[in-house]
């Protein structure tokens, strides 16, 4: 399981480079295979990258709401986002209010916090 966080951090760099599809599949399987194994922390960071590749395919709701899910999870867990995963997470929600709106992006964000994990995930993969 220690390879999957890799090939995550990969995934990301994947989004940026526009490698679309395979940056899907990896997210798809790396949360899936957290999931299985329980590893909450795992599921909050590639849901985290799920919602920086809905920004690119011009799905902010669908990224708003995965970022509020992923803070209200680390916040109920206790696992707080390294710096540098708090600024990529911060020009997801830029980009986000700049292309829906500050409310409609807050109205995502908070209908993303009241999703459990189970509906974070099948919420994130099946809309890709």
């Amino acid at each position: 399981m220690s390879s999957l966080w890799p090939r995550v951090r990969l995934a990301c760099l994947d989004v940026r480079e526009g490698n679309i599809s395979e940056a899907r599949h990896t997210f798809s399987e790396a949360t899936q295979s957290f999931q299985k194994n329980g590893n909450t922390s795992g599921v909050v960071f590639t849901l985290e990258g799920m919602a920086g590749l809905y920004v690119v395919v011009g799905k902010p709701e669908h990224a708003a709401r995965l970022i509020g899910w992923a803070d209200a999870t680390r916040e109920k867990i206790g696992d707080i986002r390294p710096l540098i995963e708090q600024a990529d997470v911060d020009k997801i929600i830029a980009a986000c209010i700049a292309k829906m709106g500050e409310v409609a992006f807050s109205d995502a964000y908070e209908e993303g916090t009241k999703m459990s994990l189970d509906e974070a995930v099948a919420y994130a993969l099946n809309k890709t």
